[in-house]
């Protein structure tokens, strides 16, 4: 007399050869057309691994820091540089009124002209610093803590309020002179740099070296155009006859990277430092490294002003690690697979070996063995994390063929 069965309905067609070795098992169906199908039954062995789920993003191909570059002072524009060309320190970017603005590297804005000796300053440090490494001799500098006496302004005026108000408005050390419209007395910092007599000639020589006139040794606002580094030239964005205050060209740094547009739900799985797969146009991988998520969440707008339907994103900029893989590549569409959760340690099956149960929940049929209930964790390439009794790595269980 047959016995009663528990009828095992699958998660999916998939699971379809498992379903059917069960039923067989438990019905004692010992013809030979049985024994034969058991017999082509495929198995997996349950494995000890990491698991990681993956999701792919398109990504774009292009140069890092990409921005509009405007002019500093009026005047008539009368030069541009091609397109794709590079600018280092002492190029010329543009011409003003047929004047050389003049690329420096720095981090401080020029903000004023510099034309008077003792003036003291971070603009002047720029100054100092670039003509240094441009090889003009620019004489010695007072070291940082020596009083000086700058003419021809107004001390600066306090940044803050409170006890150290006085502090930050002319250093630790300084004194009022006699007039506070003619002079004042500071302290020179680190970040500061003084226009000296000899440095003031240095600008004179650099000058009339790159036909600066008058070369009188007087930096005007607008002369020199302060950036990080080196940059490439993009489009342009004005023409010749222009005004020069306005958008001029657009610039990027030289070294080339993906970026990508994630859905900002995304933002918190990844991180600077993370690697990436990266899929290129000519369907070969290679690897990348997140180098930077930005904070600034970008809203997709409808018409009515609402989230669009793909929901607000934030930029994802990813270096290549291998930089040739992408150096004949202009602009161009790829794709980046993104790691997510990662599970270390686990005991995972293909995800073909899940059985659903009729009582709720995942089973797994161990080959030559029991119908074993297993609670399932993380799904990563087509395998599944797995927990249950007598469930152990190299334990082998029916599945899908």
């Amino acid at each position: 007399m047959r016995t009663k069965t528990l009828i095992i309905v699958t998660c999916g067609t998939l699971a379809l050869g498992g379903v059917v070795y069960a039923v067989h098992a438990s019905l004692g169906d010992d013809s030979p057309a049985a024994q034969s199908a058991a017999a082509q039954v495929a198995t997996a062995e349950v494995v000890q691994t990491d698991l990681s789920d993956y999701w792919t993003e398109s990504g774009t191909v292009g140069y890092r820091k990409q921005r509009v570059l405007r002019g500093v002072a009026p005047g008539v524009l009368t030069w541009l540089p091609q397109p794709g060309s590079t600018i280092a320190r002492g190029d010329t970017l543009y011409r003003s009124g047929d004047r050389p603005v003049t690329l420096f590297y720095g981090s401080s804005p020029m903000f004023r002209d510099i034309d008077t000796v003792g003036m003291v300053g971070r603009d002047v440090k720029v100054l100092a610093d670039n003509l240094r490494a441009l090889g003009y001799r620019i004489g010695d500098q007072p070291a940082p803590g020596t009083r000086v006496t700058v003419q021809g302004g107004p001390a600066p005026a306090a940044s803050g309020q409170g006890p150290d108000a006085e502090a930050n408005r002319a250093g630790p050390a300084s004194t009022a002179a006699a007039s506070d419209t003619e002079a004042y007395r500071t302290v020179v910092t680190s970040k500061d740099a003084v226009f000296t007599r000899s440095l003031k000639d240095a600008v004179k020589r650099w000058q009339a070296a790159e036909e600066i006139r008058p070369a009188t040794g007087t930096v005007t606002l607008g002369d020199i155009l302060v950036l990080p580094g080196a940059v490439r030239v993009g489009a342009a964005s004005a023409q010749l006859g222009d005004d020069a205050t306005g958008n001029l060209m657009a610039i990027s740094d030289q070294d080339k990277a993906v970026s990508v547009e994630i859905d900002a739900s995304r933002a918190s799985d990844i991180r600077a430092g993370q690697k990436v797969q990266i899929t290129l146009p000519d369907s070969s991988d290679t690897n990348g490294t997140i180098d930077s998520v930005s904070s600034n969440i970008q809203a997709s707008s409808s018409d009515g002003g609402d989230s669009g339907p793909e929901g607000p994103k934030v930029q994802v900029v990813i270096a290549v690690d291998n930089a040739s893989k992408i150096q004949n590549i202009s602009s161009a569409s790829v794709e980046v697979r993104f790691t997510g959760t990662t599970e270390h340690d686990v005991l995972a099956v293909p995800v073909g070996a899940l059985l659903a149960l009729s009582g709720g929940g995942y089973g797994v049929q161990i080959s030559e063995g029991a119908l074993t209930a297993v609670k399932v964790g993380l799904f990563a390439d087509g395998m599944v994390q797995i927990t249950g009794t007598g469930i152990t790595a190299g334990t082998r269980v029916v599945t899908t063929s």
